[in-house]
């Protein structure tokens, strides 16, 4: 059962879709076992190299993305999805992304708000405001060009309980809940767009756009 927040994410990646360019490091991504619906653009990119921990992923760069085993100026786009909130040195990070990409070359960021903790060996760290996640571009180099709220109220709430009711799930209980769930898509899409003008304080996360100018 699809998450909203990724259905936004899929949709945030098609619309800036335009900015991915040239050689493209996709850090964090997967070439193998892929999530969502989204696929890298054939029109415009030279290259699409994936960056991983997991080399059952089959990564090009199977390496932390603290130290990106790349010249400086190689790379012409970076995409960065669902990542940030994992990473114990994010500035570090950042830094490293601002070393390996040209002038000009564009950072495409997603990163979860008001989301269920996941990921495995609980190795989900941390959930970051407008404010800090600002801060932490502009102090490693690059210059913000967006940061959109991704979802509102009822994106939240059915993400919660497909979450509750999944782990509840997995111990042999809720399963009707689940089930249930599936079919209430419809009323939950209506209604997070009735509350999208609360976006700016509740949403399932952020899609940055950043620079290095």
């Amino acid at each position: 059962m699809i998450s909203f927040r990724r259905l936004y994410l899929d949709e945030c990646l098609e619309q800036n879709k335009r900015l991915m360019q040239g050689r493209v490091l996709d850090v964090g991504g997967k070439r193998k076992n892929r999530r969502g619906a989204f696929k890298p653009p054939a029109v415009g990119v030279k290259r699409w190299e994936y960056l991983n921990t997991d080399a059952t992923t089959d990564p090009d760069y199977c390496c932390s993305a603290e130290s990106i085993p790349l010249p400086d100026a190689s790379i012409d786009t970076v995409v960065m999805a669902e990542l940030l909130e994992y990473l114990p040195k994010p500035l570090e990070v950042l830094r490293e992304l601002h070393r390996v990409t040209k002038l000009g070359a564009y950072v495409l960021i997603s990163t979860p708000f008001l989301n269920p903790i996941h990921g495995d060996d609980w190795a989900d760290r941390a959930r970051y405001t407008p404010v800090m996640l600002r801060d932490m571009v502009e102090e490693t180099g690059f210059n913000v060009c967006s940061i959109e709220p991704m979802g509102s109220v009822g994106a939240v709430i059915y993400d919660t309980l497909r979450v509750a009711f999944g782990y509840a799930s997995a111990h042999g209980g809720n399963r009707f809940c689940t089930r249930l769930l599936k079919g209430t898509v419809p009323f939950f899409k209506w209604f997070d767009k009735k509350m999208k003008a609360q976006n700016r304080y509740i949403n399932t996360g952020y899609f940055i756009v950043i620079k290095k100018i």
